[in-house]
């Protein structure tokens, strides 16, 4: 489940990404990073690895996978999580596929209905509505700002599955290396990214999923997970 948590928050990443509001009631130094990742990822298609790392409060216990990530616009998406267990998840913007091979079921439907909010397949299209939900903040620099910008987003109403979002920008390159969302249980996930690539034609089939033969197909209305 943690998992599916975490795409949906990195669907509001991407979606930052993305985002053409550098003019909101940032200083210029804020304005100007966001201005530099923008054109980074505004580029097209890119892919990465990614580490994630999950940490769970209540059992005191750190889940570790990593996998594969493919992004295209508007909102298509497919992480492939190698390790420890494979598994997918791909959205075409207007349908999500939950694949796990090891149990031959996939779960399907709405992207909308998945990610909990009519608007979340529109956010790439319509950024301008991340605005209103976060607080956004350049976090002052530390040990670690002589190599990274820190940048916090809050949400404006208080949700218990996330109550808050880092991102942290190389100065280097301005791509987004780290990205670490908590919760009000007091849970935390980190995801690293790594060996990103650009423009790389990706195929559009990557963002479709055609089940497999003896696979059971679970549709679902609304949040699988609830």
């Amino acid at each position: 489940m943690r998992k599916n948590m975490m795409t949906r928050y990195l669907f509001i990443i991407l979606t930052v990404l993305w985002s053409p509001w550098i003019n909101l009631c940032w200083g210029m130094d804020a304005a100007e990073i966001l201005e530099r990742v923008h054109q980074r990822y505004a580029r097209g298609n890119f892919e990465a690895d990614f580490v994630q790392e999950a940490y769970l409060k209540a059992m005191d216990v750190v889940d570790t996978a990593h996998g594969h990530l493919c992004f295209g616009p508007p909102g298509m998406m497919r992480w492939h999580y190698q390790a420890p267990e494979e598994y997918f998840i791909i959205s075409d913007r207007n349908s999500v596929w939950l694949y796990r091979p090891a149990d031959r079921q996939v779960m399907t439907g709405r992207t909308a209905d998945y990610f909990k909010d009519e608007r979340a397949a529109d956010y790439f299209t319509n950024p301008k509505e991340l605005t209103g939900e976060f607080i956004l903040e350049l976090e002052p620099e530390d040990s670690e700002g002589e190599n990274y910008y820190i940048l916090k987003l809050t949400p404006k109403t208080k949700r218990p599955d996330l109550t808050g979002l880092d991102l942290f920008i190389s100065k280097e390159t301005f791509e987004i290396t780290r990205a670490v969302t908590s919760n009000a249980f007091g849970d935390k996930t980190t995801l690293r990214f790594s060996a990103y690539k650009y423009d790389q034609g990706l195929d559009p089939s990557l963002f479709k999923f055609t089940v497999p033969k003896g696979v059971d197909v679970i549709e679902f209305q609304d949040d699988p997970f609830r």
